[in-house]
């Protein structure tokens, strides 16, 4: 959506109101800076604010560089904790850090600072502090109302933290217990003791695997003493691992440090290494094929045969990335980490590949003969190409190509992780490559042995 910015701020305020904060996020990165801080100061400050954490790192930080101070203090103050200290992470300096802070409320400048002391590796650093904690003592009375007095918008309420007196973590009690509970109940009759949790050394992965497997809409982080901290919710879960298949679709291609404010220098830098090794090794290819006396006398008497291979080549890559993808995505939910579950996989992905590549080159044989017959190419000796030995090459370099590159989008990401090696990285070219080489040595030794004979 676009906005007419010849119009009055009263009518594009009411277009404003309109929009959800994740419209007006989206259209806040299309626009000049002038536009940008004419809709920041029409905007509410509430949905301002929502409209901040929708933003990418790039259009935060410049947004928030063009803010005077009184509206700067006014968005920070209205972000959510966790979106606050998502923001305050990207600056790298603690000059920088605390200069942000210094706009925030103390009460929450300090849970921010509590939040930074840990690695950006372990639970604590994606917990929010924005949750309900009552007192074991209290009975179902006390504590709804309680409730009622103290909770905020933001905060989260589907659990309840059950605590001691010092802040130890005694029990987890769901809203809908509470609710449906007689007003005489005790809260240590209806909370639930067995809950399970994450400490605050666990790291990341850890805790999303138990809120994961548990099924769990939040999962408490507490200290080895039993001090609550914080609780990760599956919203953080969800957001982590939406971070994590970027990164990892971004090293598969080797886009390394994807960052929004990257120069095209700085960028064509950054993904400039494979091209160039995928150009000299495809030369490499090419001289290759060139130097073998059958091959070069098959393209020169067969000259069909060129018409068939960037499919030949698409096929193989097609099936090759394929696998490559599910087997990397495997190895990152680690659901290859024993031997039997990798066989397994493997044998599954190879039955696959085998299958699927029949198939196709059944498609591609008769494809061959049809365009072969159609076009009606005549060799230099003046000789028709048999039908039957253009499909039978076609189709057998399709088969032979698919199922061997699906063996290798499989195996590939696996071995260079057994050497240490980062597959994400170096899979991706290796596959191409190896693609290339094996696709175009098998269709033109085919076409050798069958159409030269």
């Amino acid at each position: 959506m676009r906005l007419d910015f010849k119009k009055s701020n009263y009518l594009l305020r009411k277009e404003l109101n309109l929009m959800q904060p994740y419209d007006i996020a989206e259209l806040l990165s299309e626009l000049e800076k002038a536009e940008q801080q004419r809709v920041v100061q029409l905007v509410g400050i509430k949905k301002m604010a929502q409209v901040f954490s929708r933003l990418t790192e790039y259009n935060q930080i410049e947004i928030y560089k063009n803010l005077g101070q009184q509206k700067r203090k006014q968005i920070l103050n209205n972000l959510e904790i966790d979106e606050l200290k998502e923001f305050i992470d990207y600056f790298e300096e603690e000059t920088e850090q605390e200069a942000v802070l210094s706009l925030v409320k103390s009460e929450k400048a300090n849970l921010i600072r509590d939040l930074l002391i840990y690695s950006s590796d372990t639970a604590p650093s994606i917990m929010s502090t924005e949750f309900l904690t009552i007192n074991i003592g209290f009975s179902v009375k006390e504590a709804t109302s309680y409730i009622f007095n103290n909770v905020k918008d933001d905060d989260f309420i589907d659990n309840i933290y059950v605590v001691s007196h010092d802040n130890k973590l005694l029990g987890v009690l769901n809203l809908k217990d509470l609710i449906i509970a007689r007003n005489t109940d005790s809260i240590r009759s209806i909370m639930i003791s067995d809950f399970i949790f994450a400490y605050n050394d666990h790291t990341i992965k850890e805790a999303i695997e138990m809120v994961r497997n548990y099924d769990i809409t939040a999962i408490p982080v507490i200290d080895h003493s039993g001090s609550l901290l914080g609780i990760i919710t599956a919203d953080d879960v969800l957001e982590q691992l939406i971070n994590q298949y970027d990164d990892a679709y971004n090293r598969l291609a080797y886009i390394r440090n994807h960052d929004e404010s990257y120069s095209g220098l700085q960028r064509s830098i950054n993904r400039l290494p494979w091209l160039i090794i995928a150009t000299i090794l495809n030369i490499i290819i090419a001289a290759t094929l060139a130097s073998v006396p059958a091959f070069d006398a098959t393209i020169s008497t067969v000259i069909t045969l060129v018409l068939f291979q960037p499919m030949i080549l698409d096929m193989a890559g097609n099936i090759g990335t394929q696998n490559l993808a599910v087997t990397i995505l495997k190895m990152h939910k680690e659901e290859l980490n024993t031997k039997h579950k990798t066989r397994f996989f493997i044998s599954k992905e190879i039955l696959a590949s085998v299958l699927n590549s029949f198939i196709v080159a059944i498609i591609g044989f008769a494809l061959a003969v049809l365009f072969t017959f159609i076009n009606q190419h005549q060799t230099l000796t003046g000789e028709s190409i048999s039908l039957l030995r253009m499909g039978f090459v076609v189709g057998g370099s399709l088969f032979i190509g698919m199922s061997l590159s699906g063996v290798l989008g499989t195996l590939i990401p696996i071995m260079l992780t057994k050497v240490n090696v980062n597959a994400d990285n170096a899979s991706g070219p290796i596959l191409t490559t190896l693609n290339d080489i094996i696709a175009l040595f098998t269709y033109y030794g085919i076409a050798a042995l069958l159409l030269l004979v």
